[in-house]
């Protein structure tokens, strides 16, 4: 009954799987040469029409895989509603090429990110779910449910529609795939014969990585590609002959311990027949590792055998601390039970109390409990009975670090922090992109639609000023767009010098820019802020890519928001802030004339 309640309780396994995942990663096979991963990323994006990712790329690239003879395609994108008939056609064209033998799409994790139904005539659908085991590390890929399609990793390997889950084989390293890009691909060309093709979208537009263990980040599609290859290697077949060798140690090692309890004469002959059998346990579990590349657990059979052989010592060494523990009054007993499993984890560990202390803490979390100490608890868990999802912590060289929270049990206050920076690093580096105009630096039109959301989502009075310059489309004619540009920059530079770190200026396109002020609820501050802009803009400019000086003019109009939400719609407000620059140019004109 000892060894079954181990057996489901399974207390040594976050240590088994740490074993077996160093034992697998260390041997490092290389990557099969048939395999080809095709990301798309930003530059692709940029260059073919995104974004998004433009289906019109997809039909090219799918073209090209069709012409090279690629033996077998999984499109791993989200393709559902119909967005441009002419490019569906196109698509579907290339997709008919290829044909459902040699072409699958991935249906997503929602029922309503099926793929389109015109693509789907023409292609096989797999199962695009992607779901990390309990401690975050994804080591298989794939769920026995037909209805959202194959396993991707079976289909690209034989081209059959089954959807039994399939192992990583954590041999094989994720670097030595061969990827491109998508403009690598199209420019290339080399025979494809009897390739197998991922193509999927790249980390730096899809920040969804898959974390193989011993934190080895990779992309979805090296990943589906590692999975195929498992597949084509007889992988799944060796992992069924060693799991039988795992249930044959299991059984031996009951029999050992129970061999070792009848046949000890003294402590002394006991203690040898626990190290001898232990180490021969463990040797062989070891070597079944190896030999079938499947997940062994050592820490399990030694634990069973030490049950059944009725030594407590590994009892005492667990139920000591635990007594100090409970005579002290520092934590329960199910506090207790919950925190050994996590208390040397990988990730940082924290045990809260609920007047805001730290109980305990894992080697892991030290660094973090000695740079903020208690104030990590009220950052975790603002409020009784409030959990935090995500925590961002301040180095002590202003540096920032994301953190994501786990609560492996709602009753007890424990939280584990997974670090997140490198992900959140590249999505904020995503989205500066999409919101900065390349040009000037300063924020473009959605950079200008987002500044105006938050303003009018904070519930205080705030000011928009449209700016639209006179006189440039004669500099563009006379001196060239370059000098056009260097006009530009200087303009909008001129423009962020009048405003607050808080406000935001923006490129709309063209000559015309935008200001959100924040905290302006005086029409005479606006303007006068207004006419601050017209002559900063007016005063002559030397442009050095001509050795010209130029002078420009400017149309300036605004619109008040109050505090109180009243007139404060930023549909409304863009409105009333254009209609008053245009009649501030109809004014300069008429002074004109």
């Amino acid at each position: 009954m000892l060894c079954l309640a181990m057996l489901l309780i399974g207390p040594s396994d976050p240590l088994d799987r740490r074993l077996s995942d160093r034992l697998l990663v260390r041997q490092a096979l290389p990557a099969e040469p048939a395999l080809l991963v095709v990301e798309i990323n930003a530059a692709d994006m940029r260059a073919y029409g995104g974004p998004p990712i433009s289906r019109a790329l997809l039909a090219r690239m799918l073209d090209r895989l069709a012409e090279g003879g690629a033996r077998r395609v999984l499109v791993d994108l989200i393709l559902t509603e119909p967005l441009d008939a002419g490019v569906d056609r196109q698509l579907s064209a290339a997709m008919r090429r290829l044909g459902p033998k040699r072409l699958a799409l991935v249906s997503g994790v929602h029922p309503g990110e099926r793929p389109y139904a015109a693509f789907m005539r023409s292609t096989a659908l797999v199962d695009g779910r992607l779901t990390p085991d309990p401690d975050s590390w994804h080591r298989r890929i794939g769920y026995a449910d037909a209805n959202w399609g194959a396993n991707p990793a079976i289909w690209l390997a034989t081209g059959r529609a089954d959807p039994a889950p399939v192992a990583l084989d954590l041999r094989i390293s994720a670097r030595a795939v061969e990827r491109r890009s998508a403009g690598q691909l199209l420019a290339s060309r080399d025979s494809l014969d009897g390739r197998i093709v991922v193509i999927s979208a790249s980390p730096q537009i899809a920040p969804s990585r898959v974390m193989l263990p011993l934190n080895q980040a990779a992309s979805r599609g090296t990943v589906l590609a590692l999975a195929a290859q498992g597949v084509l290697q007889g992988y799944p077949a060796m992992q069924e002959r060693g799991a039988i060798m795992n249930g044959v140690l299991l059984v031996m090692s009951v029999a050992l311990g129970f061999a070792a309890a009848l046949s000890a004469r003294s402590g002394r002959m006991l203690v040898l027949l626990l190290l001898a059998g232990g180490a021969v346990l463990f040797s062989l579990s070891l070597a079944v590792g190896r030999s079938y590349a499947v997940e062994v657990f050592p820490a399990r059979i030694l634990a069973t055998f030490l049950v059944m052989a009725n030594v407590t010592v590994i009892q005492r060494l667990r139920i000591v601390p635990m007594m100090a523990s409970f005579l002290r009054g520092d934590v329960t007993p199910e506090e207790a039970w919950v925190w050994r499993s996590w208390d040397n984890s990988s990730h940082p560990a924290l045990l809260l109390a609920a007047d805001g202390r730290i109980k305990r803490f894992n080697p892991a979390a030290a660094d973090l409990v000695a740079r903020h100490g208690d104030h990590l608890a009220p950052l975790c868990a603002p409020r009784l009975g409030e959990r935090a999802e995500e925590l961002e912590l301040t180095g002590p060289e202003g540096a920032s670090s994301w953190f994501l929270l786990d609560w492996p049990d709602p009753r007890i206050a424990m939280v584990i922090l997974r670090d997140n920076t490198a992900i959140q690093t590249a999505h904020d580096a995503m989205r500066r992109q999409l919101l900065t105009d390349e040009l000037t630096g300063k924020a473009n039109r959605r950079g200008f639609d987002h500044a105006l959301d938050l303003a009018a989502g904070r519930g205080r009075a705030f000011a928009v000023f449209f700016i639209d310059m006179n006189g440039f489309k004669a500099v563009n004619d006379t001196y060239g767009h370059d000098a056009g540009d260097e006009l530009l920059v200087i303009v909008a530079s001129r423009l962020g010098a009048l405003v607050g770190p808080e406000d935001v200026v923006a490129r709309l396109g063209g000559d015309e820019f935008a200001v959100v002020v924040t905290s302006m609820d005086d029409a005479v501050r606006a303007r006068e802020l207004a006419q601050a802009m017209r002559r900063a803009i007016a005063e002559p400019c030397w442009l050095s890519s001509v050795a010209a000086s130029v002078v420009v003019g400017a149309a300036v109009g605004h619109a008040l928001a109050a505090a109180d939400g009243t007139r404060s719609d930023p549909a409304a407000l863009v409105r009333r802030a254009d209609k008053a620059m245009y009649r501030d140019k109809l004014g300069s004109k008429l002074k004109a004339a």
